[in-house]
């Protein structure tokens, strides 16, 4: 990738978000090494996958950063809010804790992302949700259009949360600034319990953005999410969704790219540089040596690493030399049992062919299932190894497996579930 001067491509993304014009055609041509793409938000989460966090409400007799205006007929009422951008209450944290990490915040987010002078109130930079009862049943209303008052709002009945639908996602409206100042913006949400008969509400944002463009004639069609499910794109997730007309159906794990990471476009590969703060433009920047870039994307060069083992054991990258090895991250999240028990059938079954090294954060869940499943393969805990855990451990729930070569390049990335299909494809099929 060429060198890119930084504050020019933020005074490009500054100008271009405050822009009332669209470039509706988004055509360019391989000679060009920096692609700002228009992108248009969608309703639901399409090929993406999401994530729930739970709504904390707190009585209403508890202190409130802002006044909200309560409907009638509505009993047992509690309150709660989510924030719209993350960024400035943690500016204001890292501003009252005096913490080293504020030089790198600002360099990351400043001017294009927060404006430091003046930073949106709770009040303005929040979403707000009531819960109660109507008669006998379970209620809750979203501040739709954000005017802090729930009696224009629909009050909706307490339902378990389809992960896919569209038909029952709620629109919001919200500020959020674009780089020069707060503008509107809206968006949808999908709530909704997880469990039946449940008396906790979950929520997540049900959107993604997606641009039509193209290179030379080739036409391809970007999405981009923000891994989090949250109304911003500060932890942004890209991937090439169409090409020629032509739709995928699914998004398997290596095809989805952070910030900083590499999508292919025909026979070039450009990086996923930035974002707008409010998605409206993406910036991809033309990469000419992919080859021989360091990374856990398919057809990187696997980033080194020297470790131990919960046996003490020291184990490097160069100890797998000449072989197949897959590092499969486990994890107790959400289920206590099931990654372990994928470890165990997945190693069973190509036993032979790869070299194996699990990872987990886990011990405990990691011991006791070792011992309960008859487990012998290596581990390494991604706490006591941080070349692990920078490289190969995305976050602390973690199922992730990457399938390194023989002559050191990821060859696959997937989620341990995945793994029959995955390995079946570049081994062949198990009896």
């Amino acid at each position: 990738m060429k060198i890119v001067n930084i504050l020019i491509i933020i005074s490009l993304l500054a100008i271009i978000s405050c822009s009332t014009k669209r470039d509706q055609a988004n055509n360019f041509t391989s000679s060009r090494d920096t692609l700002v793409l228009t992108m248009e938000k969608i309703k639901g989460i399409g090929l993406f996958s999401a994530g729930a966090g739970s709504i904390s409400f707190r009585d209403t007799t508890e202190q409130y950063d802002y006044h909200v205006i309560f409907p009638k007929n509505i009993t047992d009422i509690k309150l709660a809010w989510t924030h719209i951008d993350a960024k400035p209450l943690q500016f204001g944290n890292l501003k009252n804790d005096k913490s080293d990490y504020m030089k790198t915040f600002l360099k990351e987010n400043f001017p294009s992302k927060i404006d430091t002078l003046n930073l949106p109130s709770i009040k303005v930079n929040s979403i707000s949700f009531l819960t109660g009862k109507r008669g006998e049943d379970m209620v809750f209303i979203v501040d739709e259009n954000n005017n802090k008052d729930f009696r224009d709002d629909s009050v909706r009945l307490y339902q378990k949360i389809d992960w896919r639908s569209v038909s029952k996602l709620i629109k919001c409206k919200y500020k959020i600034f674009n780089g020069k100042e707060l503008v509107e913006d809206s968006s949808w949400i999908n709530v909704g319990t997880v469990n039946d008969n449940d008396n906790d509400l979950w929520f997540f944002v049900s959107h993604h953005l997606e641009s039509t463009f193209s290179i030379d004639n080739q036409v391809y069609q970007i999405g981009v999410t923000d891994s989090q499910s949250h109304f911003g794109f500060d932890e942004p997730v890209l991937a090439l969704i169409s090409q020629n007309g032509i739709r995928k159906d699914t998004l398997p794990e290596s095809e989805q790219f952070k910030k900083g990471e590499y999508v292919k476009l025909k026979n070039t590969y450009y990086c996923f540089y930035d974002i707008s703060n409010d998605g409206k433009y993406i910036i991809l920047i033309k990469e000419n040596d992919f080859k021989n870039k360091v990374g856990t994307q398919v057809g990187m060069i696997a980033p080194y690493f020297n470790c131990h083992s919960i046996d003490g054991d020291s184990i490097s990258l160069n100890d797998f030399k000449g072989k197949y090895l897959l590092l499969i991250n486990v994890s107790a999240c959400w289920s206590k049992v099931s990654s372990y028990t994928c470890f165990k059938d997945l190693t069973e079954a190509y036993r032979g062919k790869l070299e194996f090294l699990g990872i987990d954060d886990s011990p405990v869940s990691l011991r006791n299932n070792i011992k309960n499943l008859n487990i012998s393969d290596r581990f390494v805990i991604a706490e006591d190894n941080q070349m692990i855990r920078k490289a190969y451990r995305p976050h602390f729930c973690s199922r992730t497996c990457f399938l390194i070569s023989p002559k050191g390049s990821i060859v696959d990335k997937f989620e341990i579930f995945n793994w029959k299909s995955n390995l079946a494809r570049i081994f062949g099929e198990k009896n």
